[in-house]
C-alpha cells in the first residue's frame, strides 16, 4: 500500500463529520458559475480526489452528470451511501489520479480541498494535468484549489482537537520551508461502550507556487483563466491562505 492510498483509511467513516465547516453548496454555485462564463461542452463533470462526493451531491443537484473518482476505497464507499435511492447516481471509479483513464471524455473537471498539494512529487502533478488533459474536451473547464506555502508555513506547530459526542479528533501539524513539504497527524478517539478506540492517519503535502501550477497547466494543454482567493470571485493578488485555479482546456 503505497503513501496516499493509506490516507483517509481509518477516517472515511467519520469524514463528513470532520469536515462539517466546508461550505460545499458555495463552492458548487462557484464552480457553477465559472462552468456558464466558459461555456463548457456539456455537463459530464468529474470530481477528482472527490472522497465522499459533497461537492458532486451538490453538482448533480444542479443537473450536472457527474463522474466521482478517488484513490480510497473506504472513501468511495461513505460516497455510494449518499445516492442510496437518489437519482442522477454518479460513476464512481477508484483510481490514482496520476492514471486517470475515462470510458468517454468530460467537459469539466473539480478538485477540492487541496488534493493537488497531496501530490508531494512534481511529476505527480505533471501526469495528472496530463492525464486530465487527455480526457477531457476542448474549451472544458479544470477547476482545482491548493494550500499556499505561506498557509503551511502559519499552521506548522498548531495542534486542534474537536468533540462530538461519541467521538474525538485532534490533529498537529508540521512543515519544512526549505523543501515546501508538510505534514499532519490525524489521531481519532470513537467511543465504543465504556472505551475509546484510537485510529491514526498522517497525511503528506506540498505547496506549489502560483507560477509553477501555471507553467506546468500550460505545459499540458490547459490556460489558466482565473486565479481567485475565495469564492467569491476575488482574484488573487499575492499567493495566501488559499488560491482556486480556473483552467481552460486548449
Amino acid at each position: 500500500m503505497d503513501e496516499l492510498t493509506e490516507q483517509y483509511t481509518a477516517l472515511a467513516k467519520e469524514y463528513d463529520r470532520l469536515t462539517f465547516d466546508v461550505d460545499y453548496p458555495s463552492y458548487a454555485a462557484f464552480a457553477d458559475r465559472l462552468f456558464k462564463k466558459y461555456k463548457i461542452p456539456g455537463l459530464s463533470v468529474l470530481e477528482l480526489a472527490c472522497g465522499t462526493a459533497s461537492l458532486s451531491y451538490e453538482l448533480a443537484g444542479m443537473g450536472y452528470e457527474m463522474i466521482c473518482s478517488d484513490i480510497s476505497e473506504d472513501m468511495l464507499s461513505q460516497a455510494m451511501n449518499k445516492w442510496d435511492g437518489r437519482e442522477n447516481t454518479p460513476l464512481f471509479i477508484c483510481q490514482d489520479m496520476t492514471e486517470l483513464e475515462l470510458y468517454d471524455k468530460i467537459d469539466a473537471c473539480v478538485c477540492c480541498l487541496d488534493s493537488i498539494n497531496y501530490l508531494t512529487e512534481l511529476w505527480q502533478v505533471k501526469r495528472t494535468f496530463k492525464r486530465l488533459s487527455e480526457n477531457m474536451r476542448p474549451g472544458g473547464l479544470f477547476l482545482f484549489d491548493v494550500k499556499t506555502a505561506e498557509m503551511f508555513d502559519s499552521m506548522a506547530g498548531l495542534c486542534s482537537a474537536w468533540e462530538e459526542d461519541d467521538i474525538f479528533a485532534v490533529w498537529q501539524y508540521g512543515y519544512d520551508p526549505k523543501s515546501k513539504r508538510a505534514m499532519h497527524t490525524v489521531d481519532l478517539f470513537e467511543k465504543r461502550g465504556q472505551v475509546y478506540r484510537r485510529s491514526s492517519e498522517t497525511h503528506y503535502q506540498r505547496a506549489y507556487s502560483m507560477a509553477k501550477l501555471t507553467e506546468l497547466l500550460e505545459m499540458n494543454g490547459f490556460k489558466t483563466v482565473g486565479v481567485y482567493s475565495d469564492l467569491k470571485g476575488a482574484k488573487a493578488r499575492e499567493e495566501t491562505g488559499r488560491l482556486y485555479f480556473a483552467a481552460v482546456k486548449k
